[in-house]
């Protein structure tokens, strides 16, 4: 048994995120067959640290296929393809980690690391021959095919049967009186998905980016054209470039992507009729308007190179978590007005 190929694609329309790999193998024609695939997925750090990601569950792809064992020497020589599909379900600290090894990557690409158990029944038969003759047909001269063979009389259990045929099956066990043997063959194979394969086929899919690992909510849009409406979906807006920056790890830009956020909320009337007829006091409003407002001020430190007096400041450059501190409180703070704009709409 050898593996020939491996592909890896997202599994869709799973409630949990899932990993399809496509394993094609071959075998020696009827003489092993597949009964059982397992395995488990791990990290590829390139150390003694590969972390386990996933256990693995496979299943024969050939339907309707029927599997036959035979005899050495009688089976056809040879070698025929399989599929096996294996699943590897992940979850949200699993996308993480995976996200954050990925980082690492000079290319951003997805290294893992597959290992595969595939037990297998084989064959250990022999067949020899032997032939029939009437004991009184004896001498005779064998056939030069047989010149070696010894005679072997055989008389039927019943006396009424008989047959013409002069060839029948002897089985032994190869050197042993095993017939049957089941066989463990374990594969180890790395498994590359492109940074560009990761961002546009299985990002969407896993919603990474849209959920982060503690599943924050990105706000729906508002129906409406009023200005706290318009507001709200320039917001959201500015958080779907947020997200497309998270992925490509472009962390500066988030931070930068957020300003627009901040821009579009602090010091709005509008905003504060809403959150005052919502039940808050003045005092909760400008507590939370002051927190946007430095917000806004420190997430101007990863972009502007001058400070308010016209000082050139040193270059920050933000790291995961500072970008995911933004993006978390950017979702947030928006789904916040957002949920209030929906409640407190005129009903229709």
């Amino acid at each position: 048994m050898r593996i020939d190929k491996i592909d890896v694609k997202s599994v869709q329309n799973s409630i949990n995120p899932e990993l399809l790999f496509e394993i094609e193998i071959f075998i020696q024609t009827k003489y092993e067959i597949p009964i059982e695939i397992t395995g488990h997925l791990f990290s590829n750090e390139n150390s003694n640290k590969n972390m386990k990601l996933a256990n693995i569950q496979g299943f024969i792809y050939e339907p309707d296929k029927i599997f036959e064992l035979s005899a050495r020497g009688v089976r056809d020589e040879g070698e025929e393809k399989l599929v096996i599909k294996s699943i590897a379900s992940l979850n949200h600290r699993v996308l993480d980690h995976i996200e954050t090894s990925r980082a690492k990557n000079p290319k951003g690409d997805v290294l893992l690391n597959l290992d595969i158990f595939v037990k297998t029944l084989e064959s250990k038969i022999s067949l020899s021959h032997m032939f029939l003759m009437e004991s009184g047909e004896l001498p005779f001269q064998l056939p030069e095919f047989y010149k070696s063979a010894k005679l072997v009389f055989y008389q039927y259990q019943s006396r009424e049967f008989s047959t013409a045929y002069t060839d029948m099956w002897i089985l032994s066990g190869d050197s042993s009186s095993t017939f049957i043997e089941i066989r463990n063959n374990n594969f180890k194979e790395p498994v590359t998905i492109p940074s560009s394969d990761w961002i546009h086929d299985y990002c969407p899919v896993f919603q990474i980016g849209r959920f982060s690992v503690f599943e924050y909510l990105i706000p729906d849009y508002i129906e409406g054209s009023g200005s706290v409406e318009e507001r709200l979906n320039e917001s959201i807006n500015a958080i779907q470039k947020m997200e497309k920056n998270l992925i490509k790890y472009e962390w500066n830009q988030v931070i930068e992507d957020s300003r627009a956020v901040w821009e579009l909320l602090r010091n709005k009337e509008e905003i504060k009729d809403l959150l005052i007829r919502d039940g808050y006091t003045e005092e909760a409003y400008t507590d939370l308007n002051e927190g946007i407002k430095q917000l806004f001020n420190y997430s101007s430190k990863f972009h502007h190179r001058e400070d308010r007096g016209k000082r050139v400041m040193p270059e920050i450059k933000a790291s995961k978590e500072d970008v995911y501190l933004i993006y978390a409180i950017s979702m947030n703070i928006v789904n916040v007005i957002s949920k209030k704009t929906q409640r407190l709409a005129p009903k229709q």
